[in-house]
């Protein structure tokens, strides 16, 4: 009787352990999916903006730079005419770039070039400012196209990832103080999936009015969610995400232990 009593907590401690198991596997590929879907979530709301705005954009990029360009070269220039169409050109077929998709470092590399090819041209000391203030231009479009995720600057991410230049005031002020706390971690997350509504992230913390408002203003402050206009829902930034994803990374390398 005791040996048929010992074989079924054997058998039972068994199946236990496989249902655990079971049981882990299938969190472990929920989690998986909810990464995957927030993530399509974040590309889709990105999506959406570069479809609305794109064309505004691209127009806004153009006159920006044609007017700039006729505004702050050197006025005394035998050269000037030239050099404005030649950089108005460039500028206008680089601005053209954001409303085309994905942009590989190659194209950008090539521009850059063809910068420095028309800096062969330059016949006197006073070229130097138009030249500058044609790259500077260019490199604000590179801005642009990086922060709309359609172009990725290899040599910038390998340079984040450098321990020795993280600034720790910055670190803290920006990344972790915001999320140090239950109720903001809880708000991102559940934002991750989908906006929510003051009143839903009121239910979801159980924090009310001026207390859920000082948590808000946190995350918002810090660039971890948006607004959708005054009194819209609010949406998690590429910058929440990606603490997120840091986070959840922190956190499996440490159940490891």
């Amino acid at each position: 009787m005791e040996i048929a009593n010992e074989n079924s907590e054997i058998n039972y401690r068994t199946e236990l352990r496989s249902i655990k198991e079971e049981v882990s596997s299938l969190r472990n590929e929920f989690s998986r999916f909810l990464q995957r879907a927030n993530q399509q979530h974040i590309e889709g709301m990105l999506g959406e903006m570069r479809r609305n705005f794109t064309k505004p954009m691209v127009d806004y990029l153009c006159e920006d730079a044609s007017e700039r360009m006729h505004t702050r070269m050197t006025a005394d220039c035998g050269m000037r005419d030239f050099c404005e169409t030649a950089f108005r050109e460039l500028l206008q077929e680089t601005a053209g770039l954001v409303g085309r998709g994905r942009i590989e470092a190659e194209t950008i590399k090539l521009y850059r070039d063809r910068l420095e090819e028309l800096k062969k041209e330059a016949k006197t000391s006073s070229c130097s400012r138009c030249f500058s203030e044609a790259t500077n231009l260019f490199e604000k479009q590179v801005k642009l196209m990086h922060s709309l995720q359609i172009y990725e600057d290899r040599e910038e991410e390998n340079k984040k990832t450098d321990i020795s230049k993280i600034e720790p005031e910055k670190l803290v002020s920006e990344v972790c103080e915001p999320v140090a706390n239950r109720q903001r971690l809880l708000m991102l997350q559940a934002l991750s999936g989908e906006s929510k509504t003051f009143s839903e992230l009121s239910k979801l913390t159980g924090l009310r009015g001026g207390n859920l408002l000082f948590h808000l203003q946190k995350l918002l402050e810090t660039g971890m969610v948006l607004q959708r206009n005054e009194r819209g829902d609010y949406i998690i930034t590429r910058k929440g995400y990606f603490t997120l994803q840091g986070l959840s990374r922190i956190y499996s390398e440490i159940e490891k232990e």
